[in-house]
Protein backbone atom coordinates (compact mmCIF):
# COMPACT_ATOMS: atom_id res chain seq x y z
CA UNK A 1 0.00 0.00 0.00
CA UNK A 2 2.61 2.55 -0.78
CA UNK A 3 0.16 5.49 -0.67
CA UNK A 4 0.23 5.35 3.13
CA UNK A 5 3.71 6.62 3.27
CA UNK A 6 2.47 10.04 1.66
CA UNK A 7 -0.47 10.39 3.59
CA UNK A 8 1.27 8.79 6.82
CA UNK A 9 3.41 12.14 6.36
CA UNK A 10 0.88 14.43 5.32
CA UNK A 11 -0.98 13.64 8.24
CA UNK A 12 0.73 13.15 11.09
CA UNK A 13 2.85 16.02 10.14
CA UNK A 14 0.29 18.42 9.62
CA UNK A 15 -1.10 17.32 13.18
CA UNK A 16 2.29 17.56 15.10
CA UNK A 17 2.65 20.67 13.49
CA UNK A 18 -1.13 22.28 14.23
CA UNK A 19 -0.66 21.49 17.41
CA UNK A 20 2.48 23.04 18.18
CA UNK A 21 1.74 26.03 16.04
CA UNK A 22 -1.01 27.03 18.09
CA UNK A 23 0.64 26.36 21.53
CA UNK A 24 3.03 29.47 20.27
CA UNK A 25 0.71 31.52 19.05
CA UNK A 26 -1.45 31.26 22.42
CA UNK A 27 2.11 32.83 23.90
CA UNK A 28 2.96 36.49 24.93
CA UNK A 29 5.64 36.55 22.21
CA UNK A 30 3.81 35.49 19.11
CA UNK A 31 5.36 36.89 15.86
CA UNK A 32 4.51 35.76 12.06
CA UNK A 33 8.21 34.79 11.90
CA UNK A 34 7.75 31.71 14.72
CA UNK A 35 4.83 30.21 12.65
CA UNK A 36 6.43 26.48 11.47
CA UNK A 37 7.32 25.85 8.31
CA UNK A 38 5.88 24.12 5.24
CA UNK A 39 8.30 23.61 2.59
CA UNK A 40 6.57 20.79 1.20
CA UNK A 41 3.32 22.73 0.84
CA UNK A 42 1.10 20.36 2.88
CA UNK A 43 -0.82 23.15 4.64
CA UNK A 44 1.21 22.77 8.21
CA UNK A 45 0.54 25.68 10.74
CA UNK A 46 -2.47 28.21 10.32
CA UNK A 47 -5.13 27.17 8.36
CA UNK A 48 -5.90 28.80 4.63
CA UNK A 49 -6.37 28.88 1.30
CA UNK A 50 -3.26 27.03 -0.28
CA UNK A 51 -2.37 26.48 -3.96
CA UNK A 52 0.77 24.40 -5.14
CA UNK A 53 2.40 23.14 -8.23
CA UNK A 54 4.91 21.06 -8.93
CA UNK A 55 6.65 19.99 -12.04
CA UNK A 56 8.80 16.52 -12.57
CA UNK A 57 11.16 16.22 -15.59
CA UNK A 58 11.56 12.66 -17.22
CA UNK A 59 12.07 10.17 -14.66
CA UNK A 60 13.33 7.51 -16.83
CA UNK A 61 12.66 3.66 -16.24
CA UNK A 62 15.72 1.96 -15.38
CA UNK A 63 15.61 -1.42 -16.56
CA UNK A 64 14.21 -0.68 -20.45
CA UNK A 65 13.66 2.07 -22.49
CA UNK A 66 10.81 5.01 -21.54
CA UNK A 67 9.86 7.17 -18.49
CA UNK A 68 7.61 8.97 -16.90
CA UNK A 69 6.36 12.59 -17.16
CA UNK A 70 4.79 14.19 -14.01
CA UNK A 71 2.65 17.49 -13.22
CA UNK A 72 0.98 18.09 -10.33
CA UNK A 73 -1.72 20.64 -8.80
CA UNK A 74 -2.68 20.81 -5.41
CA UNK A 75 -4.92 22.64 -3.30
CA UNK A 76 -6.33 22.65 0.34
CA UNK A 77 -9.60 24.57 0.94
CA UNK A 78 -10.82 25.21 4.99
CA UNK A 79 -14.49 24.56 5.35
CA UNK A 80 -15.29 25.49 9.06
CA UNK A 81 -14.23 25.55 12.47
CA UNK A 82 -15.63 25.89 15.80
CA UNK A 83 -14.33 25.76 19.39
CA UNK A 84 -16.00 24.07 22.35
CA UNK A 85 -14.00 24.62 25.62
CA UNK A 86 -10.74 22.64 25.60
CA UNK A 87 -12.17 20.93 22.22
CA UNK A 88 -11.91 22.72 18.64
CA UNK A 89 -13.71 20.67 15.81
CA UNK A 90 -12.55 21.39 11.97
CA UNK A 91 -13.39 20.61 8.43
CA UNK A 92 -11.28 20.93 5.66
CA UNK A 93 -11.29 19.81 1.43
CA UNK A 94 -8.32 19.14 -0.33
CA UNK A 95 -7.85 18.11 -3.80
CA UNK A 96 -5.19 17.23 -5.93
CA UNK A 97 -5.34 17.23 -10.22
CA UNK A 98 -2.38 14.51 -11.40
CA UNK A 99 -0.85 14.62 -15.19
CA UNK A 100 0.97 11.77 -16.06
CA UNK A 101 2.22 10.77 -19.71
CA UNK A 102 3.81 7.26 -19.43
CA UNK A 103 4.83 7.98 -23.27
CA UNK A 104 3.26 4.58 -24.77
CA UNK A 105 4.31 2.26 -21.95
CA UNK A 106 1.96 -0.75 -22.28
CA UNK A 107 -0.11 1.20 -24.44
CA UNK A 108 -0.64 4.27 -21.79
CA UNK A 109 -0.44 7.49 -23.16
CA UNK A 110 -1.41 11.07 -21.05
CA UNK A 111 -3.91 10.25 -17.98
CA UNK A 112 -5.21 12.93 -15.84
CA UNK A 113 -5.78 11.40 -12.65
CA UNK A 114 -7.57 13.05 -9.23
CA UNK A 115 -7.36 13.21 -5.73
CA UNK A 116 -10.17 14.07 -3.68
CA UNK A 117 -9.84 14.03 0.22
CA UNK A 118 -12.13 15.33 3.09
CA UNK A 119 -10.84 15.42 6.27
CA UNK A 120 -12.68 16.19 10.41
CA UNK A 121 -10.25 16.98 13.08
CA UNK A 122 -10.45 16.63 16.93
CA UNK A 123 -7.47 19.12 18.82
CA UNK A 124 -8.31 19.31 22.39
CA UNK A 125 -5.73 21.19 25.16
CA UNK A 126 -7.00 22.14 28.49
CA UNK A 127 -6.19 25.36 29.38
CA UNK A 128 -3.02 26.10 31.35
CA UNK A 129 -1.83 22.25 30.08
CA UNK A 130 1.59 21.07 28.74
CA UNK A 131 -0.90 18.16 27.39
CA UNK A 132 -2.52 17.78 23.93
CA UNK A 133 -4.90 15.52 21.95
CA UNK A 134 -5.88 14.99 18.73
CA UNK A 135 -7.61 13.03 16.03
CA UNK A 136 -8.17 12.56 12.49
CA UNK A 137 -10.81 11.13 10.09
CA UNK A 138 -10.09 11.67 6.38
CA UNK A 139 -12.49 9.75 3.64
CA UNK A 140 -11.06 10.23 0.02
CA UNK A 141 -11.12 8.72 -3.59
CA UNK A 142 -8.04 8.64 -6.27
CA UNK A 143 -10.16 8.51 -9.36
CA UNK A 144 -9.90 9.02 -13.45
CA UNK A 145 -13.39 9.57 -12.85
CA UNK A 146 -14.15 7.75 -16.02
CA UNK A 147 -15.82 4.65 -13.52
CA UNK A 148 -15.90 5.02 -9.82
CA UNK A 149 -15.55 1.74 -7.43
CA UNK A 150 -15.47 0.72 -4.22
CA UNK A 151 -11.49 0.07 -4.78
CA UNK A 152 -11.15 4.12 -5.46
CA UNK A 153 -12.17 4.91 -1.99
CA UNK A 154 -9.79 5.02 0.62
CA UNK A 155 -10.13 6.11 4.71
CA UNK A 156 -7.62 6.91 7.17
CA UNK A 157 -7.27 7.60 10.83
CA UNK A 158 -5.30 8.75 13.52
CA UNK A 159 -4.80 9.51 17.02
CA UNK A 160 -2.26 11.25 18.47
CA UNK A 161 -1.26 12.48 22.20
CA UNK A 162 1.24 15.26 22.69
CA UNK A 163 3.59 16.90 26.04
CA UNK A 164 5.45 20.23 25.30
CA UNK A 165 8.40 20.03 26.94
CA UNK A 166 9.60 23.47 26.75
CA UNK A 167 9.04 26.64 24.71
CA UNK A 168 11.11 25.09 21.91
CA UNK A 169 10.57 21.60 22.28
CA UNK A 170 7.59 19.30 21.39
CA UNK A 171 6.68 15.83 21.37
CA UNK A 172 3.85 13.83 19.83
CA UNK A 173 3.02 9.75 19.44
CA UNK A 174 -0.33 7.49 18.33
CA UNK A 175 -1.41 5.41 15.86
CA UNK A 176 -2.35 5.59 12.41
CA UNK A 177 -4.74 3.52 10.48
CA UNK A 178 -5.87 3.35 6.77
CA UNK A 179 -7.98 0.78 4.64
CA UNK A 180 -8.63 1.10 0.89
CA UNK A 181 -8.51 -1.27 -2.39
CA UNK A 182 -9.07 -3.85 -0.20
CA UNK A 183 -5.99 -3.61 1.97
CA UNK A 184 -5.46 -2.55 5.41
CA UNK A 185 -2.39 -0.36 7.44
CA UNK A 186 -2.10 0.19 11.07
CA UNK A 187 1.41 2.02 12.11
CA UNK A 188 2.82 4.08 15.42
CA UNK A 189 3.23 7.31 14.92
CA UNK A 190 6.14 9.52 16.44
CA UNK A 191 7.27 13.35 16.09
CA UNK A 192 9.25 15.90 17.30
CA UNK A 193 9.85 19.46 16.86
CA UNK A 194 12.58 21.12 17.71
CA UNK A 195 13.30 25.02 17.84
CA UNK A 196 16.64 26.35 18.71
CA UNK A 197 15.71 29.76 17.15
CA UNK A 198 16.73 30.95 14.87
CA UNK A 199 16.74 27.29 13.34
CA UNK A 200 13.86 24.75 13.53
CA UNK A 201 14.02 21.16 13.44
CA UNK A 202 11.10 19.12 12.68
CA UNK A 203 10.96 15.62 12.52
CA UNK A 204 7.67 13.32 11.76
CA UNK A 205 8.92 10.06 10.15
CA UNK A 206 8.71 10.23 7.03
CA UNK A 207 8.99 14.08 6.66
CA UNK A 208 12.33 15.73 7.58
CA UNK A 209 13.39 19.64 7.13
CA UNK A 210 15.81 21.94 9.11
CA UNK A 211 14.82 25.46 8.36
CA UNK A 212 16.87 28.74 9.15
CA UNK A 213 14.35 31.99 9.52
CA UNK A 214 16.76 34.56 7.42
CA UNK A 215 14.77 37.06 8.57
CA UNK A 216 10.98 37.59 9.83
CA UNK A 217 9.75 37.66 6.24
CA UNK A 218 12.02 34.92 4.47
CA UNK A 219 13.07 31.17 5.73
CA UNK A 220 15.36 28.89 4.04
CA UNK A 221 14.98 25.01 4.41
CA UNK A 222 16.37 21.84 3.05
CA UNK A 223 14.04 19.04 3.19
CA UNK A 224 13.02 15.17 2.58
CA UNK A 225 9.09 13.68 2.12
CA UNK A 226 7.95 11.12 0.04
CA UNK A 227 5.69 11.69 -3.07
CA UNK A 228 3.29 9.91 -5.43
CA UNK A 229 -0.13 8.40 -4.92
CA UNK A 230 -2.22 5.76 -6.12
CA UNK A 231 -5.52 5.97 -7.97
CA UNK A 232 -7.72 3.42 -9.96
CA UNK A 233 -7.85 3.84 -14.00
CA UNK A 234 -10.76 2.35 -16.63
CA UNK A 235 -8.34 1.48 -18.68
CA UNK A 236 -8.74 -1.98 -20.73
CA UNK A 237 -5.64 -3.11 -19.60
CA UNK A 238 -4.52 -1.03 -16.90
CA UNK A 239 -6.84 -0.96 -13.63
CA UNK A 240 -4.56 0.37 -10.86
CA UNK A 241 -2.07 2.69 -10.38
CA UNK A 242 0.32 2.92 -7.85
CA UNK A 243 3.24 5.33 -7.55
CA UNK A 244 6.19 6.45 -4.82
CA UNK A 245 8.89 8.19 -4.28
CA UNK A 246 10.80 10.44 -2.09
CA UNK A 247 11.47 14.35 -2.97
CA UNK A 248 14.92 15.71 -1.73
CA UNK A 249 14.22 19.88 -1.71
CA UNK A 250 15.94 23.35 -1.07
CA UNK A 251 13.25 26.17 -0.31
CA UNK A 252 12.63 29.97 0.05
CA UNK A 253 9.39 30.64 2.01
CA UNK A 254 8.87 34.61 1.50
CA UNK A 255 6.02 35.93 3.88
CA UNK A 256 5.05 39.13 1.37
CA UNK A 257 2.13 40.24 3.67
CA UNK A 258 0.82 39.22 7.12
CA UNK A 259 -1.44 36.62 5.54
CA UNK A 260 0.27 36.26 1.94
CA UNK A 261 3.12 33.70 1.41
CA UNK A 262 4.59 32.46 -1.80
CA UNK A 263 7.40 30.09 -1.88
CA UNK A 264 9.85 28.05 -4.24
CA UNK A 265 11.62 24.69 -3.76
CA UNK A 266 13.52 22.78 -6.07
CA UNK A 267 15.45 19.40 -6.02
CA UNK A 268 15.39 15.77 -6.73
CA UNK A 269 12.76 13.26 -7.22
CA UNK A 270 14.41 9.98 -5.74
CA UNK A 271 13.71 6.14 -5.28
CA UNK A 272 10.83 6.53 -7.87
CA UNK A 273 8.62 3.25 -8.33
CA UNK A 274 6.02 2.55 -10.39
CA UNK A 275 3.44 -0.28 -10.11
CA UNK A 276 0.66 -1.06 -12.58
CA UNK A 277 -2.10 -3.66 -11.76
CA UNK A 278 -4.84 -5.12 -14.11
CA UNK A 279 -8.52 -5.66 -13.10
CA UNK A 280 -8.14 -8.81 -11.11
CA UNK A 281 -4.67 -7.58 -9.06
CA UNK A 282 -2.35 -8.81 -10.57
CA UNK A 283 0.88 -7.00 -11.32
CA UNK A 284 1.48 -5.91 -14.96
CA UNK A 285 4.63 -3.92 -14.16
CA UNK A 286 6.88 -2.93 -11.56
CA UNK A 287 9.37 -0.29 -12.69
CA UNK A 288 12.26 1.50 -10.97
CA UNK A 289 12.50 5.08 -12.04
CA UNK A 290 15.66 7.34 -11.96
CA UNK A 291 16.18 10.03 -10.12
CA UNK A 292 15.03 13.41 -11.99
CA UNK A 293 14.89 17.06 -10.85
CA UNK A 294 11.70 18.97 -9.58
CA UNK A 295 10.45 22.48 -9.42
CA UNK A 296 7.66 23.44 -7.50
CA UNK A 297 5.45 26.99 -6.66
CA UNK A 298 3.40 27.93 -4.00
CA UNK A 299 0.90 30.24 -2.99
CA UNK A 300 -0.44 30.45 0.34
CA UNK A 301 -3.26 32.76 1.88
CA UNK A 302 -3.77 32.08 5.64
CA UNK A 303 -6.62 33.29 8.28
Amino acid sequence: MKKAFPTLFAILSASTLTLSAQTLTDSTSTTRSVDLMDPAAFGFGRPGYMVDTTLIDTQNFANRPGGLDFMEVRTILPLWTKKMNALRVGASLSYHLSELDFNGFLGLQRETLHTLEAQVSLFWRPEHSKWWGLGFFTPGLGTDFQGLSWDDFEVSGLGLLGYRFTDTFSLAGGFFAQYGAQEGLIVPALGFIWKPAPFIVQVTPPFVVLGWRATDRMTLSLSAYPSGGSWDMEDPNVNRMELSGWQTAASVIYQATDRFSISLRAGMNVGGELELRDGNNNVLANETLESAPFGALNLRWQF
